[in-house]
C-alpha cells in the first residue's frame, strides 16, 4: 500500500464538502491518534500532541529522535519495518514504548510510505493508537491463566504447555510432590497461615531443585511440580529424592517465629507420553505403601489396573441408573439341626444374561467413588422386599460408612419402620474395617434393635478384633473370619484362637457362625468346637434365589 499525499487528506474529506472545511477534519484526524511524519532514515519530522504525549516528549524533543529512540526492537521489529517501507509497503502491527524501568505503553500502528506521481516516497506517515490498558488486560488474563494467585509460580496449565514443548528435543522427568497433612496446619493457624507455610515452602523448593533447568509449578491445594527437561539419571534421582525429605526434615520451616514440619510424598515419571497421569499413579502408590516416594516403573500393571478402576465406575453409575444391583442370598444352617434358617444377602451386579460382578471386583472402587451408599441402601431395600414375605432370618452387610451416612442412616430406620420386619433382620457390621467412632455404632445398633432387628459382627478375627468392643455392643452373632476356619482341621494354631472366640461368645450368650466352610473334614472341627451355625461353598453358594434344601447331601 501507498498513499499519494494530496489524495491522502483530500480522501479524509466528503467529495460534497467545501474546501472551506478541510482544516476542521485535519484537526479532528489529528485529535483522534497519534501521528508523527518520519523522514527516509525513520527520523520525526513532524509529531502531533498526542504523539509526544505517549512517548513523554515535547514537540521540539520528538524532532531530535529516530523511532529507534522511541519503540522497543522487540524480536527485530523495526529492522522489520524497514525492509516493508523499502518495498513500499504499509506496515501493521503493535509495536512497545519503554516509558521508564518500570512501565511500558502500546501502540496499534500503521506506518504508510507517501509517494509523489512518480511513485518515488517522500516522507512516511505514522498513525497509532494507544492500546496500553488493553495489552495490560490481556496480560493480567494470561498471568490469571498460566500462574497460581498465591506461590506466582506457574501452574498446572503451563506445565501441559511446557511439557509438549519439551518433549520433542528429549524424554523427560516429571516429580509431583504432595504435602502430608498439610490439612492440619490450615486447622491448628488458620488458612492465613496456610498460604503464607506455602509461600515459604515454595521458595525452599526453587533453592532445592534437582539442577537449574528444573521447572518448578504449583498445582491446586499444597501440590507441587518439578520438570527435567531430560531424562534424569536413576541414580542420582533416587539420591535426590532420598534426600529431600531429610534435608528439609534436617533444616525446617519457620512462619511468624513458628516452626513447622513438613514432609511429603513424591510420585515421578519418565518419558515423553502420559507423564502427568503415570506421576499422580505412582504418588498415590507411594501413598498407599506409606513411602517417601515411588518412581514409575512402567513394566507394572498399575496403569491398567487404573484403567480397570474407571471402567469399573461407569459400570456402578450405569447399575445405579438402570437399577441393575441384585441380590444374591448364602444360606447358613443351624449345626445342631442341620437346617437352613438364615440367609445372607450379598450384592451383585449384571454382567450379562448369566453372569455377574462379584463385590471383591466393585465394592473397594465403590467406596473411593461416592457410589457405595446408593449401591447399599438399593441392596438394602431389595433385601426387605425379599424377605417381606417369609419367616426367614436374614442379614444384610454394613460398614461403617453406612452407619456413618446420616442419608443412609435415615433410610435404614425408615425403612424398619414402614416393613415392619425388624425381628428378622440381622445388621451385620463389618468388624475387619476397623470402627473408629464407637459411640455413632452404638447409637446405631441401640437404635435397630429398638425396631427387634438384631447384630452380627462380621470377620471377627481378622486382625482389627477387640474383646472389649464386643462388650460395648452386645451383638447377637460373632461371625468368626474365613481366615481362621478355612484350615482349622489342620492348623491348631487357628483351632486355639478360635475356640478362644467361642468359649468367650458362649459365656456372653452370643452365637456363632463360622464363614468358610469348604469342606466336610472343616465342618467336623467346627461342630467339635461347639460352633453354632456354619457358612460355606459346602454349605452352598451364593444363589439369586432363596433355597433352603440346597447341598444338604454334604451334610
Amino acid at each position: 500500500m501507498f498513499i499519494n499525499t494530496k489524495k491522502f487528506f483530500h480522501d479524509k474529506i466528503p467529495k460534497d464538502t467545501n474546501e472551506t472545511f478541510t482544516q476542521p477534519y485535519l484537526q479532528a484526524f489529528e485529535n483522534s491518534a497519534c501521528i508523527a511524519k518520519l523522514g527516509f532514515n525513520l527520523q520525526i519530522k513532524y509529531a502531533n500532541r498526542l504523539f509526544s504525549q505517549l512517548s513523554l516528549c515535547t514537540k521540539s524533543e520528538s524532532l531530535k529522535k529516530e523511532i529507534y529512540d522511541i519503540f522497543d526492537n522487540t524480536d527485530n521489529v523495526l529492522d522489520e519495518i524497514v525492509e516493508t517501507l523499502k518495498n513500499l509497503q504499509t506496515w501493521d502491527g503493535t509495536l512497545s514504548l519503554r516509558i521508564n524501568s518500570d512501565n511500558q505503553a502500546f501502540v496499534k500502528c500503521s506506518i504508510i510510505p507517501i509517494i509523489d506521481n512518480e511513485n518515488i516516497p517522500q516522507e512516511y506517515l505514522l498513525i497509532a493508537h494507544d492500546i496500553t490498558e488493553l495489552m495490560i488486560s490481556k496480560r493480567v488474563i494470561k498471568d490469571n491463566i498460566y500462574l497460581d494467585s498465591l506461590t506466582k509460580l506457574p501452574n498446572r496449565i503451563q506445565l501441559i504447555k511446557d511439557k509438549l514443548k519439551f518433549s520433542l528435543k528429549s524424554e523427560l522427568t516429571l516429580i509431583i510432590l504432595n504435602i502430608d497433612s498439610f490439612q492440619a496446619i490450615n486447622t491448628i493457624y488458620g488458612n492465613g497461615f496456610g498460604d503464607e507455610v506455602l509461600k515459604i515452602f515454595s521458595n525452599w523448593l526453587k533453592n532445592n531443585l534437582p539442577d537449574q533447568n528444573t521447572n518448578l509449578y504449583k498445582f491446586e491445594s499444597d501440590v507441587y511440580a518439578m520438570l527435567v527437561p531430560s531424562k534424569y539419571d536413576k541414580y542420582d534421582l533416587n539420591n535426590y529424592l532420598k534426600n529431600l525429605n531429610l534435608k528439609i526434615s534436617k533444616e525446617g520451616l519457620q512462619c511468624r517465629e513458628i516452626d513447622i514440619n513438613l514432609a511429603f510424598t513424591i510420585g515421578i515419571a519418565q518419558g515423553r507420553k502420559n507423564l502427568l497421569k503415570l506421576a499422580s499413579i505412582a504418588y498415590k502408590e507411594a501413598k498407599k505403601k506409606q513411602e517417601n516416594y515411588i518412581i514409575h516403573d512402567p513394566n507394572n500393571n498399575k496403569e491398567e489396573e487404573y484403567i480397570r478402576n474407571t471402567n469399573m465406575i461407569s459400570v456402578l453409575k450405569k447399575a445405579i441408573q438402570d437399577d441393575s444391583m441384585i441380590p444374591y442370598f448364602q444360606p447358613i444352617m443351624e449345626i445342631s439341626t442341620k437346617k437352613i434358617n438364615k440367609y445372607e444377602t450379598l450384592m451383585r451386579i449384571k454382567k450379562g444374561d448369566n453372569d455377574v460382578f462379584l463385590p471383591c471386583e466393585f465394592l473397594d472402587i465403590a467406596k473411593h467413588s461416592k457410589l457405595y451408599s446408593t449401591l447399599s441402601r438399593s441392596i438394602i431395600k431389595k433385601a426387605f422386599e425379599t424377605f417381606k414375605l417369609t419367616s426367614s432370618e436374614f442379614a444384610v452387610n454394613l460398614s461403617f460408612l453406612d452407619i456413618s451416612n446420616k442419608t443412609t442412616n435415615k433410610f435404614i430406620f425408615d425403612i424398619l419402620s414402614e416393613y415392619d420386619i425388624g425381628s428378622w433382620v440381622v445388621f451385620e457390621i463389618l468388624e475387619s474395617e476397623g470402627i473408629n467412632n464407637y459411640d455413632m455404632v452404638l447409637k446405631f445398633v441401640e437404635t435397630v434393635k429398638s425396631f427387634g432387628a438384631k447384630i452380627a459382627i462380621d470377620d471377627f478375627g481378622s486382625g482389627y478384633s477387640n474383646f472389649e468392643r464386643i462388650l460395648k455392643l452386645q451383638p447377637d452373632y460373632i461371625k468368626i473370619d474365613g481366615s481362621l476356619i478355612k484350615n482349622i482341621d489342620k492348623n491348631d494354631d487357628m483351632k486355639i484362637l478360635t475356640q478362644t472366640i467361642v468359649d468367650f461368645a458362649n459365656k456372653l450368650n452370643i452365637k456363632t457362625i463360622a464363614e468358610y466352610v469348604h469342606s466336610k473334614e472343616v465342618l467336623d472341627t467346627i461342630t467339635k468346637m461347639g460352633i453354632d451355625f456354619a457358612q460355606g461353598y459346602y454349605i452352598s453358594k451364593p444363589l439369586p434365589k432363596l433355597c433352603d434344601t440346597v447341598c444338604m447331601k454334604n451334610v
